[in-house]
């Protein structure tokens, strides 16, 4: 294993950097790792959606310039810590004995897959797509129509989200030349906004103890800290993506959330899914909520939901821009209802996998309607949009033209793993619903 020192500090900067994008977006001054995260997953947001107008407008430079834009919100950060030292409020750590258990175990299996992804080189998706995508990017400087000549099938690889790669040939930018073997660190930082992202969602509303139980149960999953994730998939960026985004909701952080939510569409194609999807959640939020008054929560986040809609609009501009032809789906309406028994068994099958996933997901079934039966309604309504995900995330295999039982062997519990740290906070959540009705107090921090 070689670990890559200078890649890690450069790796370290960049999210810094996008850190500082996200902090002025969100007009909010970071004073805790939560608050880090979640401006570093804006800015990542904000970044890879505006390279593909950059790519139209300047097509040799829009990597430098994103380059020279993120560098220079981090030295505005520096700048203004530097002349306006304020102290920020003390660290709070965790009292219970149980929490600092749970953190601890958390930070060995994060050490574990810190060693896996140093030593494991890139597994197919993470070479043939990200990092090729990447190398691409950082030799033509902006986003382009142009694959490997001869190459139809994978053609359609150019229409995936950008903000991996970005990320990977930034890094190769500040390093002065493309390397696919010292990319590595790029995921090093996924992986820990994931854990840090679950543990503010559930933290948001819960006690210290559950929060950090959550955390644990996340890292544990093999789907997210062992081979594909440590291979350079994407499917643990992705989730690292859904974190934030569940805490800003948690935490009814309005003025993060459309941001966090435009994020989850520039990580993989599924993430526009997951991001309308949550949109449905928060919308059932409001109905629970204000009952008939729904439509004034609408009107009273108009912006937001613009935001949202702006990141939908350069996700669907980019994909007609790159006009790559799609021969992975096909087939009549008919012979996709005709598949949907099979589909849905082969996808139990692979969420019931106890090599996989434990008694995860069927402790995710009892939260959930836990949740659902005594929670409250930010409760239900995550309990409703994961476990709709679930289902709908199935649905690419009805029309797939690759041989069915090989596709979701290969692909399901991978998507399934991009909503696992939303299913451990609603674990969470059933869990003290649970509590609370049979003691008759709320677990709460």
């Amino acid at each position: 294993m070689r670990l890559p020192l200078p890649e890690l500090l450069l790796a370290a900067v960049l999210a810094a950097g996008f850190a500082a994008v996200g902090e002025l977006v969100l007009r909010r001054r970071i004073r805790d790792i939560a608050g880090a995260n979640e401006a570093m997953l804006v800015g990542m947001g904000l970044c890879a959606a505006a390279l593909f107008p950059l790519s139209l407008a300047i097509p040799r430079l829009a990597l430098v310039a994103e380059a020279v834009g993120i560098l220079g919100a981090l030295a505005v950060a520096l700048g203004t810590r530097l002349l306006l030292r304020r102290p920020g409020p003390p660290a709070r750590p965790a009292a219970d004995p149980v929490a600092r258990l749970a953190l601890g175990a958390t930070a060995l299996v994060a050490a574990g897959f810190a060693a896996l992804n140093f030593r494991y080189t890139y597994l197919w998706d993470g070479m043939l797509i990200w990092a090729t995508k990447a190398q691409l990017l950082f030799h033509s400087g902006g986003l382009t129509r142009e694959w490997f000549v001869g190459d139809v099938y994978d053609l359609r690889h150019l229409a995936y989200p950008p903000l991996i790669p970005l990320y990977e040939s930034l890094l190769s930018l500040l390093r002065g030349g493309f390397d696919v073997d010292r990319l590595k660190p790029v995921f090093l930082v996924f992986y820990v906004s994931m854990l840090v992202g679950t543990y503010s969602s559930v933290r948001a509303l819960l006690s210290a103890r559950l929060a950090s139980a959550a955390t644990l149960l996340v890292s544990l999953l093999p789907a997210l800290s062992t081979q594909f994730a440590a291979g350079g998939y994407a499917d643990m960026p992705e989730a690292a993506a859904v974190t934030p985004a569940t805490a800003a909701a948690m935490g009814r952080r309005r003025n993060a959330l459309p941001w966090l939510l435009g994020t989850l569409t520039t990580v993989k194609a599924e993430g526009a899914i997951l991001a309308a999807l949550a949109g449905a959640g928060i919308l059932l939020f409001w109905v629970l909520e204000s009952g008939r008054w729904w439509l004034r929560r609408v009107r009273a986040d108009a912006a937001g939901i613009a935001i949202v809609a702006a990141f939908f609009a350069l996700r669907i501009a980019y994909v007609r821009w790159i006009d790559a032809p799609i021969e992975v789906y096909g087939g009549s309406l008919s012979s996709a209802l005709a598949r949907v028994p099979v589909v849905l068994r082969l996808c139990l099958e692979q969420l019931a996998d106890p090599r996989v996933w434990g008694f995860f997901w069927a402790a995710f079934l009892l939260a959930a309607l836990a949740a659902l039966a005594g929670g409250s309604n930010l409760a239900r309504s995550l309990a409703a949009t994961v476990a709709v995900s679930l289902v709908l995330l199935t649905v690419p295999f009805l029309v797939t033209t690759w041989p069915l039982e090989v596709h979701i062997a290969q692909a399901y519990f991978r998507l399934a793993a991009q909503i696992a740290p939303a299913a451990a906070a609603v674990i969470a959540l059933g869990y003290a619903a649970a509590s609370a009705r049979l003691t008759r107090t709320p677990v709460l921090g």
